[in-house]
């Protein structure tokens, strides 16, 4: 702790001792750091290639988590994490939209708790009364940095019509010669240097825009991966990639690897391999600035004397994405960006991924290597695009430092342990209006070494897509398709249906997911209105659709 903090405790210590209160143990500084598109082994200490020392670091040093979930889709994911209920309870349906008034979220709790709060990045979902609106998230925000309307990066280097920024409730307009990671960063860095010479603990959110697409990157991280991409391809890294999960002990040595997706060809037969290989360098960039991003923000907690008593978790708001960007961002006298000059957009090998004025993605074939072992990609409710690493950080709490956890989570979990950790109660209502109970639970037993009392079961319905885990069993529908059915003990890459095997677990199970969509205002699409998770049309440049 800093010596000017040390001051301002100790005075607030006597003044409370005088007026006759009891001083509260130190409460712990929250940092939540959410990336987003960023797949389940696309860490180092997840086994990636990409060089993520700082990651690795905090994982060295707290817990890593094995099975832990999201709902994803950004929108889903993001309410989920703020207000420790599932999608659906609080109105979100789709990859953006308005929370409703049954629920309360992290921010006005720790608000009125004392908390002293910042937000920088994607500030979806961080009121229950109107994100969207600045001067309502100043009223729970003390400092905030981003767009407050949803929607995804739009551009790291440029200022954008689609995207409308604010900085403490005022129009903000990117600076030249940006880049948003390390602006995010930098906004970070300051409002810890500030709130830690305050009395009162601070709840920090950092909602990166890494690694979602455009693949805009700095060519200087971008040149650490081109010739690695080129020489392994997709199909070798994938195998490295599930070789040192099982290595790590994340997975476990029975699962197998998911078949490359059916759109991508064998990386010996890919034509423009130079081309594939900078989509994916420029990616790994992506990654990259994100890890140096968190490096600088975990050395601003250390010299702040923070470090010692904040609770700092990671993880991501969905899979990888294998979406492209089908549609021309420029229109006929309105440039997309607000410097006037033209967008290249497109996946085709005359427009070089990574520089600002070109918006490229990833595609399928890149994705998969991202969501390794698993089966699918963003979007879906198989375990490519639900499964998220989880790091959490807490020195001095969790005892097996380096240590990897087994137990199932959600990201609804996240509220309930960041209020356990402060000390928080959830209310049944707030500023007058009455909450649906809480429906994560709380980490902070598994944090400090021991057991907990987990979920019995856990659901998802995004987008058309569905699914239920109870213990092993996984129960599972894509878009437009049938459930099938698989032993997560074995196969996490979802390879094996076992539905017409044990008919009587999926009649159980599909029992107990309508129980909890009838329970939850779970409202997936008609069959006839579902679009099908594989075998899309030929030349269909998006065939899920496009979602931020």
């Amino acid at each position: 702790m800093s010596v000017t903090r040390q001051v301002r405790v100790c005075v607030a210590a006597l003044v409370m001792a005088c007026a006759g209160i009891a001083a509260e143990p130190s409460r712990p500084n929250l940092v939540l750091i959410l990336a987003d598109d960023m797949g389940f082994s696309d860490a180092g200490c997840y086994g990636s290639e990409i060089q993520t020392p700082n990651l690795d670091r905090l994982a060295a040093g707290g817990l890593r988590f094995s099975q832990f979930y999201n709902c994803a889709l950004c929108g889903p994911s993001r309410s989920a994490l703020m207000t420790g209920l599932h999608p659906s309870q609080v109105g979100m349906f789709n990859w953006t939209g308005k929370l409703n008034n049954r629920c309360v979220t992290l921010f006005e709790l720790l608000k009125r708790a004392g908390y002293r709060t910042g937000a920088v990045g994607r500030l979806d979902m961080v009121t229950a009364e109107d994100w969207q609106d600045p001067v309502c998230v100043a009223r729970y925000v003390d400092r905030f940095l981003g767009n407050a309307g949803g929607g995804g990066p739009g551009h790291y280097f440029k200022a954008v019509r689609t995207m409308k920024n604010f900085r403490d409730g005022q129009p903000f307009t990117l600076p030249e010669n940006c880049y948003k990671t390390d602006l995010i960063t930098d906004f970070a860095v300051q409002f810890i240097a500030e709130a830690a010479t305050k009395p009162q603990p601070f709840f920090l959110y950092v909602a990166e825009y890494a690694p979602h697409w455009p693949l805009h990157a700095k060519e200087q991280d971008m040149a650490k991966y081109r010739d690695l991409y080129r020489r392994l391809g997709w199909d070798e890294a994938r195998a490295q990639r599930h070789k040192r999960l099982i290595e790590l002990g994340l997975i476990s040595k029975a699962c197998p690897l998911a078949p490359r997706d059916a759109r991508a060809p064998a990386w010996a037969a890919a034509p423009h391999k130079d081309w594939e290989a900078a989509r994916m360098a420029a990616f790994a960039a992506q990654v990259d600035s994100l890890d140096q991003s968190i490096g600088r923000i975990v050395e601003a907690l250390r010299r702040a004397g923070a470090d010692k008593n904040t609770l700092v978790l990671f993880l991501s708001d969905n899979g990888a994405s294998d979406q492209a960007m089908g549609r021309a961002l420029d229109k006929p006298g309105e440039p997309w960006r607000l410097d006037g000059t033209p967008t290249r957009v497109g996946n085709t090998p005359d427009i070089p991924p990574g520089g600002p004025d070109t918006f490229v993605t990833g595609g399928p074939a890149w994705a998969c290597l991202s969501n390794t072992p698993f089966r699918e990609h963003k979007q879906t409710n198989f375990e490519g695009g639900i499964a998220t690493p989880l790091i959490a950080w807490w020195p001095g709490v969790i005892q097996q430092a380096g240590a990897i956890t087994h137990e199932v989570g959600h990201i609804t979990d996240i509220t309930a342990t960041c209020l356990d950790a402060a000390g928080v109660a959830y209310p049944a209502e707030f500023n007058g209006r009455r909450v649906l109970p809480l429906e994560g639970k709380s980490l902070l037993p598994v944090l400090k070494g021991g057991a907990r009392d987990g979920h019995p079961t856990l659901c998802w319905a995004t987008g058309g897509s569905r699914a239920i885990r109870e213990g092993p069993w996984k129960l599972v529908a894509g878009q437009g398709g049938p459930w099938e059915l698989f032993d997560l003990a074995t196969d996490r890459a979802e390879s094996q249906n076992r539905a017409a095997q044990v008919p009587d677990i999926v009649k159980d199970l599909t029992a107990k997911w309508q129980q909890w969509a009838d329970r939850c205002g779970a409202r997936p699409r008609a069959a006839s209105a579902q679009r099908p998770v594989s075998k899309p049309k030929k030349n269909n440049p998006n065939p899920r659709g496009i979602q931020p």
